[in-house]
């Protein structure tokens, strides 16, 4: 491409010209007879860039990582985001990740709100306790951290330098440990309620006040079709605490589909009857 760029005969396209989430690796894991893999390549190393904020929880002066609903986070927890569904605060968790906070003050609006205690903020964190009440958050931190997936036993995981092999598990049990994950930097000091800084640093990047809203009044001004989808989602995200409610929900849905299928089927059975007669 780079060729031929000057004359426009071709043109790179795609969604990312060039691929993220790829690990560099070192000139001693190419060299001295390592294995090649598919096509004469070496073995990609991967390096998902996400962003893990910690926080100290009420008198508490150990760090603890929060948890987010479908972004990787905890080594042990699979993943949970499958296509076409994307969550949208997640996937923007990640396009923060591949920049630095100088281009991306909201989350800085985010964790000022996190402090704050916003109900409608802390509900896109996977911390139900948090979300409740129950707990209080003085300090968040940010750092950066590589992810990549742990591999099964093979051959070809083997050549792959720096990964680490796990045990496939049994069949209805998944591995101990789904992620390795590695501390690349800081990504933001951490910050309390109080701090000036913070207070300046939102400002200047032209956000206001913080105004936290609640569940019932954050559709108010909005048309009508903008309200139902509001007590839509408050309605899904009740039941989300519930987790028997939806499972139950799903299977008797199923049981009417099913129900009314086999009606349908036996009344076009009995008019093929009626009609041969």
């Amino acid at each position: 491409f780079d060729g031929k760029k000057s004359i426009s005969v071709s043109h790179g396209y795609g969604l990312f010209r060039r691929m993220t989430g790829v690990g560099r690796q070192s000139a001693s894991d190419t060299t001295n007879g390592m294995p090649m893999g598919w096509a004469g390549m070496p073995p990609s190393v991967v390096a998902r860039p996400e962003i893990l904020l910690e926080a100290l929880i009420d008198d508490s002066e150990e760090w603890r990582e929060l948890n987010f609903r479908w972004k990787p986070g905890r080594i042990d927890q699979l993943p949970l985001q499958a296509a076409p569904h994307q969550p949208r605060f997640d996937w923007q968790m990640w396009f923060a990740a591949l920049g630095s906070i100088q281009h991306n003050p909201w989350l800085v609006s985010f964790i000022d709100k996190i402090l704050a205690g916003c109900p409608i903020v802390l509900d896109l964190l996977d911390e139900p306790e948090i979300a409740a009440g129950k707990h209080n958050i003085t300090r968040v931190r940010a750092n950066l951290y590589h992810y990549d997936f742990t591999r099964l036993d093979t051959e070809w995981a083997r050549r792959i330098p720096g990964v680490k092999i796990v045990d496939s598990g049994s069949l209805f049990h998944s591995p101990d440990q789904v992620w390795t994950r590695r501390l690349a930097n800081q990504y933001l000091p951490p910050l309390e309620s109080n701090n000036q800084s913070l207070r300046q640093f939102l400002q200047q990047s032209g956000y206001g006040p913080s105004i936290c809203a609640v569940n019932e009044d954050r559709c108010a001004d909005d048309g009508p079709l903008a309200q139902v989808l509001c007590q839509v989602t408050a309605f899904l995200r009740e039941m989300n605490t519930k987790s028997w409610v939806l499972p139950l929900a799903a299977f008797f849905s199923c049981c009417i589909v099913e129900w009314r299928s086999f009606l349908s089927q036996r009344k076009g059975s009995i008019l093929d009857k009626l009609k041969l007669e």
